[in-house]
């Protein structure tokens, strides 16, 4: 935030920043083998890509401050299972240079800093995560099962048992459920159960059945991968712990969110904020399918027949996620235009809360809160006025009245009413029709042709649609103006996209400063 004021598209540039080197640490934990054969790995890399970057998590994509928090939680997180793959590869090295002294777990242990680097890198990246965000909670698990199947020396085991416990306690001890949230002791363990496999699948389908089915997929392959690695001696156990650790970690962020979230709905497992998550359990599948019929068929021409099958369903998978993120990608941008309306009402000293849950987010209190440190450390939306630099018009600045005519039969609306909202500062309510998506903005002006405030048009009117038909859904505009005891007419002007000046709506306001307005 230092760096980017706040910026959204700062935060974002970060996020996608973090993405790319979690790219790179995903594509490093493939084995060395795997480079032998290019198509095979150029076909893994070009899924590792897509599905860490993947549309369906639009909303981290487009919402810095909120894919930060995400982004870098997995980071860590990925971070950790590579350093733990990479202790792994040095203790099976150390054993099978050292045969007597397989069977034991006492023997080895004495590597010093060059080889237990490894082990408190994974824990030292795994505090870190957890400072991010909670997510990376259900990484601390997988490391102490890591040592005990891995057959850790005993004081490394005790290590990654002593760090869970303390981190994971540390955690519990502080935790408090957010007003917001269902209490845990209301839980239904049903909703819950019902909860995990949609919030594996939903990247596909934001139809919950749909997205269920595809879940259930999953789980069941995930509950193959891992009874073959533990189970079956000639697997390569090194090569898959760490994607079998990724699709346990996300497995275990399901869980997290079921227990937590199922409260608000089944509908909410489908949200795009999570999708980073079901992403990397899916690309790890995948992952995870190449290597086995590497292992089951090592025969390269029958090894490709055996994939094609695998690419083709990924590739439609693809498709789908595709389709899920644009039509996300496609909301949140829209609700990003209205960021200098939001801007505008709240340097006038107007805070609407049914503004920002229409346009900011679903939880108006959190943005509420944060308005004063925003406004401290001059932060976006107040690192810049947005009363001179905005798309519409510079406010306490003249039109010329060359560019201003009157009402036209051809340009539909109206100005419905000015309501006083702080001691200068009022909104303003109308409509205007604009089937075609012409309108730019609605400035307001005074008898004397002064700025005093704009506009955006786009918020619903259910009653126009009544009378005028369903073009006009989302004829209402809204807007923002400061007062001036001088201030005796205000007018709504339109400004349109493919046409020069300004059109007045009817009804335009009088002021009597007499009284207030109301």
């Amino acid at each position: 935030i230092v760096v980017t004021q706040g910026s959204n598209i700062g935060l974002c540039l970060v996020a996608w920043f973090l993405a790319w080197i979690q790219c790179h640490v995903l594509i490093a934990l493939l084995p060395i083998k795997l480079r032998r054969f290019p198509l095979q790995f150029i076909s893994v890399i070009l899924c590792i890509s897509i599905f860490n970057f993947t549309p369906a998590a639009a909303h981290n994509w487009m919402r810095g401050f909120s894919g930060v928090h995400w982004i870098i939680a997995n980071l860590f997180v990925i971070c950790s299972i590579f350093c733990l793959q990479s202790y792994v590869t040095f203790l099976l090295n150390k054993r099978e240079s050292e045969p007597l002294d397989i069977d034991s777990q006492a023997e080895i242990g004495n590597e010093g800093w060059e080889q237990n680097k490894w082990v408190i890198g994974s824990i030292v990246f795994g505090i870190l995560g957890c400072i991010s965000y909670s997510t990376p909670l259900a990484l601390w698990p997988i490391l102490c099962a890591a040592a005990v199947v891995m057959r850790f020396p005993r004081r490394i085991t005790y290590l990654y048992f002593a760090a869970s416990i303390v981190v994971i306690g540390l955690y519990f001890f502080t935790y408090k459920t957010p007003s917001n949230h269902p209490s845990l002791t209301k839980i239904n363990p049903l909703k819950a159960i019902e909860y995990i496999p949609i919030y594996l699948g939903g990247i596909f389908s934001e139809n919950i059945i749909i997205a269920s089915i595809i879940g259930i997929i999953g789980l069941i392959g995930v509950t193959g991968f891992v009874g073959y690695w533990l189970f079956v001696k000639k697997v390569d156990r090194q090569n898959w712990l760490p994607w079998l650790s990724i699709q346990l970690y996300t497995l275990q962020t399901a869980l997290m969110a079921a227990v937590s979230r199922s409260g608000f709905g089944l509908e909410q497992a489908t949200a795009s904020r999570y999708a980073t998550l079901p992403a990397l359990f899916w690309m790890s599948t995948i992952v995870l399918t190449v290597l086995s019929v590497r292992e089951l068929q090592p025969t390269p021409r029958i090894q490709a027949r055996w994939l094609t099958p695998l690419f083709a369903v990924t590739t439609v998978a693809i498709i789908l996620m595709y389709g899920v993120g644009g039509e996300t990608a496609i909301a949140i941008a829209r609700r990003a235009t209205y960021q200098p309306l939001v801007a505008l009402s709240l340097q006038l000293g107007i805070t609407d809360i049914t503004l920002i849950k229409d346009r900011v987010g679903n939880k108006p209190a959190a943005f509420v809160g944060l308005i004063d440190a925003l406004k401290t450390n001059n932060l976006v939306p107040f690192n810049r006025d947005i009363k001179k630099h905005n798309f519409c018009a510079q406010l306490d600045t003249k039109i010329d009245p060359n560019l201003l005519s009157a009402p036209k039969d051809g340009v539909p609306g109206y100005f419905d009413t000015v309501t006083k909202l702080a001691p200068a500062a009022s909104r303003v309510i109308g409509w205007v029709g604009d089937p075609e998506n012409n309108v730019k903005c609605i400035a307001i002006l005074n008898q004397e042709n002064l700025v005093r405030g704009f506009a955006m048009s786009g918020f619903p009117r259910p009653d126009l649609v009544k009378l005028f038909g369903p073009a006009y859904q989302s004829a209402a505009w809204r807007g923002y103006i400061q007062t001036s005891p001088t201030d005796k007419l205000l007018t709504a002007y339109a400004s349109f996209k493919n046409r020069e000046g300004w059109v007045a709506l009817r009804n335009s306001q009088t002021i009597n400063n007499n009284r207030n307005i109301p």
